[in-house]
Order: C-alpha cells, then structure tokens, then sequence
C-alpha cells in the first residue's frame, strides 16, 4: 500500500499530531476528557460526533487498500470495512439528527 502512504502524524500526510491524537479520527485527550464529564444528551451527542470522526478515518483507511490493495483477500475485507463504517455513519447521522445537532 505504498500509494497510500503513512496516514499517522508526521508522516507527510497533513495530519499534525495534538493532544494525544495520533492519526485522523482519533479522538484527542481534551475531547476524551470533555466526554467523561458530560452526560445526558451532550454526553450523547459529543459520543456519535467523536465516533463519527472515527468512522471517517477508518473509512478513509479502508478505502486506500479497497482501492490499492494487491491481495484479494484484503481488498474485499477492506472494501466491507468501508460499507460497515459507512452505514454507522448514516446511523449515527440520524441519531445526531433526532438530537438536534449534526456531525462537526
């Protein structure tokens, strides 16, 4: 996957590592922090939108070897990673919705 290059902090890819977060989607410890002292709805809401960022790296990962990815095997478990996480999305995306908030 040498087309898809090091998607971790540092490595070229415009991700700056901060706060503990280490590649894109990754929660940082102010927001993990933020999290444990919430509750009720903005607990909830601050959950799906943390775990929607989560979702789109993983999407964007999953994608580099459905699309380059050498090896069947991995391409088809890639590209099934992709719809999974994209369909958690979509749900997540609801559940914000019937909250009143959206994705950040």
């Amino acid at each position: 996957m040498a087309g898809m290059g090091d998607m971790t902090a540092g490595s070229g890819s415009g991700f700056t590592a901060h706060d503990g977060a280490l590649m894109p989607g990754m929660a940082s410890r102010t927001e993990l922090d933020r999290l444990r002292k919430a509750d009720g709805k903005q607990a909830e809401i601050l959950y799906l939108q943390l775990m929607t960022d989560h979702h789109k790296g993983g999407v964007a990962m999953a994608r580099g070897c459905a699309e380059l990815c050498t090896v069947r095997a991995e391409r088809r478990l890639a590209q099934g990673m992709v719809e999974a996480q994209q369909s958690e999305l979509d749900a997540m995306a609801q559940m914000l919705a019937a909250r009143g908030a959206e994705p950040r």
